[in-house]
């Protein structure tokens, strides 16, 4: 009787364990699904370039974003408005919308994206396609709390002689 009741209770405690593992498989992939779809939204009101608002919602009020090949470095969210200004008369879009992307990679909360953004005008200066890939590192509410951009500038935007040097942050 010993034997049949200790071999029960080991039936028991693997059921248990697998119920657990289940469970916790289950909210990961939750999670997953979840920023899967903040992601979509995200892109989708980047690429539509119309909803500055909602935009802004995606990021966490700590946003860190490093643009490397132009050297700027902006923290706060109230910086990170005036970074992007989406609104400044400036800009005129070419296409429909701003960017596309070709490749994209999701791990746990970081996102690398690959892209290209559309020509667009900047005051009287036709600016080509650029190449960009983006990381996107979210919190556990799924806001981005940090931003690293590689974007291949046109030599005509970046002034490389005056440009701020991201390379100084690697010893920060």
């Amino acid at each position: 009787m010993s034997l049949q009741k200790n071999h029960s209770e080991s039936i028991r405690t693997f059921i248990f364990f697998i119920l657990i593992s289940f469970l916790f498989s289950c909210s990961t992939i939750d999670n997953r699904i979840e920023l899967t779809q903040v992601i979509s939204e995200y892109y989708k009101t980047y690429q539509t370039n119309t909803d500055f608002e909602k935009f802004m919602e995606f990021y966490s009020d700590e946003i860190e974003l490093e643009d490397i090949i132009n050297g700027d470095k902006v923290i706060g969210k109230d910086n990170l408005r005036k970074f992007f200004n989406w609104n400044n008369p400036d800009l005129v879009r070419m296409d429909s919308l701003a960017l596309k992307i070709e490749h994209q990679v999701i791990n746990k909360n970081v996102v690398v994206t690959k892209g290209h953004f559309s020509p667009f005008k900047w005051k009287d200066l036709k600016v080509e396609a650029m190449h960009f890939t983006s990381i996107l590192y979210f919190n556990e509410s799924n806001k981005i709390i940090k931003q690293v951009d590689w974007i291949n500038y046109p030599s005509s935007l970046v002034d490389y002689k005056n440009r701020n040097n991201s390379n100084k942050w690697i010893l920060n």
